[in-house]
This record gives structure tokens, sequence and C-alpha cells, in this order.
């Protein structure tokens, strides 16, 4: 039987959408870099206004995948369980959230077609999940699997790497970083890419 994995979609699978759109709303050029806080929402100083103008957007449509991504959960997929699982619901607007269900479902859709639909889930509280491994960009999201992959991002670089060892947490990088790890897990040295 596949050990399971579970991989968050925002800032792990993709990048740049939300804050494009903050940018976009407010005129602004801010870079991720330039954030500390999770909620890029809080640079935003009229949010009725924000969030209006962001629910008649699909912020997909400015979003990358981040290098590799699509490469290694192909090769991954070869010898894991693989389920994408995705908050949908924004504190702010939680009565029209469900346009953005149905946006990151289509955009799993097309841009990941070797992953099932049956494989994605939504949900906000990820701890009830129990996976072997989870790689995510928030802490609190990674309980409950025996290998835990903190994906670097612009909110949780000043977690330290002590604090990180401490929870049983190996901070990644990159893609290239985690198939390295889940290779070596596989006991596959080589780590080749998948074609």
């Amino acid at each position: 039987m596949k050990q399971s994995i579970m991989v968050d979609m925002d800032d792990v699978i993709t990048d740049g959408g939300f804050l494009y759109l903050v940018n976009e709303y407010g005129k602004t050029n801010y870079k991720a870099n330039d954030i500390k806080d999770y909620y890029m929402q809080d640079l935003v100083n009229d949010k009725d206004g924000f969030f209006k103008y962001f629910i008649t957007k699909n912020q997909y449509d400015y979003s990358t995948l981040i290098p590799n991504v699509k490469e290694v959960l192909k090769y991954l997929r070869k010898y894991y369980d693989i389920y994408i699982a995705t908050s949908y619901i924004i504190r702010e607007i939680p009565k029209e959230c469900g346009i953005i269900l149905f946006h990151k479902h289509n955009y799993l859709y097309k841009n990941l077609p070797f992953i099932p639909p049956e494989n994605y889930i939504f949900i906000n509280n990820k701890s009830l999940l129990n996976c072997d491994i989870k790689i995510d960009d928030r802490l609190d999201n990674l309980q409950n699997a025996k290998i835990k992959l903190l994906f670097t991002a612009y909110h949780n670089k000043g977690l330290d790497d002590e604090y990180l060892h401490s929870l049983g947490v190996i901070r990644v990088n990159n893609w290239l970083e985690i198939k390295k790890i889940l290779a070596r897990e596989l006991n596959d040295e080589s780590g080749s890419a998948a074609q």
C-alpha cells in the first residue's frame, strides 16, 4: 500500500495570484518578500472595496505553477497517493467563497491532469487529515503526519531551523528538495526526474 501525501495548493503549488490582485487594486507594487504576515489583504486599506473587486476576478488567472512542481508530483505519484488539500474560505467573505472553490478545482484539473479530482480536498482545518507526509507553508497544517515538510513562503521565513527541528519539521525551499527527501524515503537515491 502506498503512503499518502497531502500537498497544499497556494504558495506550494501556485504562486502570485492573490498578491497580483492586491497590487492591481491598490495600484501598489508589493513583492512577496515585503510581506511578513500571512494575510496579504491586511496590506489593503479599503478591504470592503478590495473584496468586492476580488470576487469578480479569478486569482488563478494570474497565478503560476511553482518551478518543478508538475514534474516532481508526476514522479512522486508513481510511489505515493497524492492528495491536494486546500482552503478556499477567506475570513472576510465566507459567504462568497464558493466561487474560489470552483476556480481552484478548474486550475488543478487543467494544470495537474494526472491527479484525479477525487484527490482534491477542500478544507480549512488540515489538522483533521491524517496523511503519512504533509507539505504545506503553514506550520499548523502539518499536524498528524510522520514527515512534515514546511515549504518556504513569505510569511514563514522567520521560523528558524532549530525551532522547526524541535517540532519534527523539515524546511524545504523548492520542489527539487522535496523530491530528494521523498526519493530517499523510498530508498531511491537516484531521484531522477520523471520525463
